[in-house]
């Protein structure tokens, strides 16, 4: 990879990534929030907490290919040419890829490879967390302040794109509650975060306990109504809105 991104804020992502070789930038609103090195994992998702999640995964931020940074002085690799500074060289990035839905059936189905990769996915958010206290003491961060709020701003995004998968089957939210209760514990999720998370999906915590959205349509419900029960207050409205309908256009 050259100066190109992984994956795009705001967009549908089907993958999981490892780093094999080289340094990425993870950025959010253009703010650089974290670096990722080899052995770093990408969109895992909640994964490690046991969130087997399927499908697609909105980005909480843009992963870009990083600049070479050179540790002890402080600042970018130049390359040089006659003793001017050109344009920063560019490192080289590798990665490995698995489609989500593949690879979470694949872990459904052999339980020891599942167990391994939870295991390296837990370490590799301790590694994560080390890997920002390093920003701050290389200097790679301009102002601590905005980029602690940054980095909430981009935790609650992510945790909004997880429910948001789950939100797409919501007869399996209640059977995931553990594990998202796990996650929420490992993450610092409080309640109040919940709730904006939820909002942001267009649903509220009443409707994500009952795991079903307000005035949503249940096939169950309706599909045994007999001619006794359908000619009911209730739906008598909708016959006669119907008629209505049908003459208005037929007129």
């Amino acid at each position: 990879l050259d100066y190109l991104r992984c994956c795009m804020q705001g967009f549908a992502n089907p993958h999981i990534r490892v780093v094999l070789e080289g340094e990425l930038e993870v950025r959010r609103d253009g703010t650089l929030t974290y670096i990722l090195e080899e052995g770093n994992f990408i969109s895992e998702a909640g994964l490690h907490a046991g969130l087997m999640l399927t499908g697609t995964i909105e980005s909480c931020a843009s992963i870009v290919v990083g600049k070479n940074y050179d540790i002890d002085h402080r600042k970018e690799y130049r390359s040089k040419v006659e003793g001017k500074d050109t344009i920063p060289t560019k490192n080289k990035v590798r990665l490995l890829s698995w489609d989500r839905t593949e690879l979470i059936h694949l872990l459904e189905s052999d339980k020891s490879l599942r167990n391994s990769l939870k295991a390296a996915l837990s370490w590799d958010i301790v590694r994560k967390l080390k890997l920002q206290r390093h920003m701050l003491t290389q200097n790679r961060v301009q102002n601590p302040a905005a980029w602690t709020r940054k980095r909430e701003d981009q935790g609650i995004s992510r945790y909004a794109s997880i429910l948001q998968n789950m939100l797409r089957h919501p007869d399996e939210v209640k059977n995931m509650s553990e594990v998202l209760t796990k996650y929420r514990i490992i993450h610092h999720i409080e309640d109040g975060d919940h709730e904006r998370a939820l909002a942001k999906c267009g649903w509220t915590e009443e409707e994500f306990r009952k795991g079903a959205k307000e005035g949503s349509y249940d096939e169950e419900e309706y599909e045994d109504i007999t001619e006794e029960e359908f000619l009911n207050n209730r739906w008598r409205k909708v016959k006669r809105f119907s008629s209505k309908l049908v003459r208005s256009v037929t007129n």
